[in-house]
């Protein structure tokens, strides 16, 4: 799921929230309010470019060009002929690229910075993207990754499972006593947009006013600048209490007990294939010596590849580290680049690790105690676990 010291504790206030589509209030029935806020939203207009040549940017630089076949109001498009441009991460105003044919591709709206025609000059900005930084709209979240866990695909698949292991989390514990891991790696990242996603249909469900989500930072003597500032993003745009932690990570989490009592079970990132967590399940209680927490895993049977599968197609914005070649993330002493994506003299994105047992690669021997996931395990047993 997701060592004593000084806490520090960041996050917003209370706003309510209020869905539409899959997220929407109970039975399903429109108010004539929702109607005309459907009405409202419907801005952007690409009919004049079907079946025409656009240009389509993500969040990170990617870039994908090809026929524009259809879209909606959210702004998933649908290219045929596509094909995918990354620029050099290191480099973005290099003239160097890597082009690669994807055929017929659905685009995510949430993912999306901007669209063009590829024959003018026109740029149409996407109206769901707020600023950098600013709070996402939880309840096009939410329907985003529920309409993505409905599709018979196996990404599809393993999605709704993690929905399923949150929402039961949720059920059992209570919205109010159920906590985050996070330190800013990619599989707490994934987890964060999930639970968000989970924790919107939930409220909206219940007419539980929105609440901001107990996030727990185990703080790394040494922790990269990037990540440190990537997670006072995500306080932002996910609306976080952050409280940090100075480790070891059972002090850590003896501290964060004592502070917050009310917390019952935490959300973990952890896969199987991270050290020392082959035994564990969905649900795994923390080893009796340590502060009682229940353990949730949501992602515990997706792998390497799932994870970056998920993060490109639901649009989740994540550490710029992972554009520069490094595939697990720990402190800046133990971390290195991953030398399995050094090519030509540069390091590729994370996601082009053609072999996902590789991912630790760039870790040194000594930096197993502080994984991806949020919390490290312990050298034994897995306590709670950046990758």
């Amino acid at each position: 799921m997701r060592g004593g010291g000084q806490q520090h504790s960041r996050g917003g206030g209370q706003r309510g929230g209020y869905s539409q589509g899959r997220g929407g209030h109970p039975g399903g029935a429109d108010s004539r309010d929702n109607k005309e806020k459907r009405k409202r939203d419907a801005i952007f207009d690409l009919k004049k470019y079907s079946d025409k040549s656009i240009r389509v940017k993500f969040i990170g630089g990617r870039e994908v060009t090809g026929v524009l076949k259809g879209f909606d109001q959210l702004l998933n498009i649908v290219l045929d002929e596509a094909v995918e441009t990354m620029h050099d991460p290191e480099n973005p105003d290099s003239s160097e690229v890597q082009q690669r044919s994807v055929g017929l591709v659905v685009l995510r709206g949430p993912s999306i910075i901007l669209v063009s025609p590829t024959d003018g000059s026109e740029e149409i900005e996407n109206p769901f993207v707020q600023a950098d930084s600013a709070e996402l709209d939880f309840a096009s979240l939410s329907e985003a990754t529920y309409r993505l866990a409905d599709q018979a695909t196996p990404l599809g698949c393993k999605v709704a499972a993690a929905l399923g292991v949150i929402e039961e989390a949720v059920e059992r514990y209570g919205a109010e006593h159920v906590a985050l891991s996070f330190n800013g790696g990619k599989d707490c990242t994934a987890l964060m947009h999930l639970v968000r996603a989970a924790l919107h249909r939930h409220e909206t469900r219940h007419g539980i006013a929105s609440r901001p989500l107990v996030s727990l930072y185990v703080l790394y003597k040494r922790s990269f600048y990037e990540i440190d500032e990537f997670v006072k993003q995500s306080v932002r745009r996910y609306r976080l209490d952050l409280v940090e932690k100075s480790g070891p990570m059972k002090s850590g989490l003896e501290s964060f007990k004592a502070d917050h009592s009310q917390i019952k079970a935490i959300f973990v990132g952890t896969r199987k294939d991270d050290p020392y967590s082959s035994q564990l399940s969905s649900f795994s209680p923390t080893d009796s010596d340590w502060p009682q927490f229940m353990r949730v895993n949501p992602v515990l049977d997706w792998t390497f590849e799932d994870i970056w599968r998920y993060i490109h197609e639901d649009g989740v914005p994540y550490c710029c580290l992972y554009d520069q070649g490094y595939t697990s993330l720990g402190a800046v002493d133990t971390t290195t680049k991953n030398p399995a994506l050094l090519k030509d003299g540069k390091y590729q994105p994370a996601w082009s690790l053609a072999e996902g047992c590789l991912e630790r690669s760039g870790r040194s021997s000594t930096s197993s105690s502080s994984p991806a996931s949020g919390l490290p395990v312990p050298e034994k047993e897995p306590g709670l676990e950046r990758e």
